[in-house]
């Protein structure tokens, strides 16, 4: 498993941020995933085909500190079943016969760059401002 983390500290109170996560943000951010409350108003895991982790609401100063986690399945770890439904010494000799190579499975892998990148646009998306200060409207 590969990890990624991005965290910040926000100038944002813990409820607004909570309330922004546990909502659509999240879910949008990591493709999908399924949200589950660990401890209330302080982390939310996540989990989607192929990656799971967590964001963590710490208060800190003037703001909240915000930690995105996320672990991520490599390739390698979906090819063990494979690997071992041909056992040790098929895989020490060479086969006699080549065997027909299976048509290849669309990739459904999550790619931990663009995982990062998503996670740490969710951070700059919530920590910006939605409204400009001192303007109608």
């Amino acid at each position: 498993m590969r990890t990624v983390e991005v965290s910040r500290t926000l100038v944002k109170s813990p409820p607004e941020l909570w309330s922004e996560l546990s909502g659509e943000r999240l879910v949008e951010a990591v493709g999908g995933a399924s949200l589950r409350v660990t401890e209330e108003e302080r982390r939310i895991e996540w989990e989607c085909d192929g990656a799971h982790g967590a964001a963590v609401l710490e208060p800190q100063g003037w703001g909240t500190k915000l930690t995105l986690t996320a672990e991520v399945q490599e390739e390698v770890e979906t090819l063990e079943p494979q690997v071992a439904r041909m056992g040790i010494w098929a895989r020490l000799r060479k086969p006699r016969v080549p065997e027909p190579e299976p048509a290849p499975e669309p990739e459904q892998g999550v790619d931990p760059e663009e995982l990062e990148g998503a996670l740490a646009q969710l951070l700059d998306d919530l920590g910006s401002a939605h409204k400009r200060p001192f303007q109608n409207g």
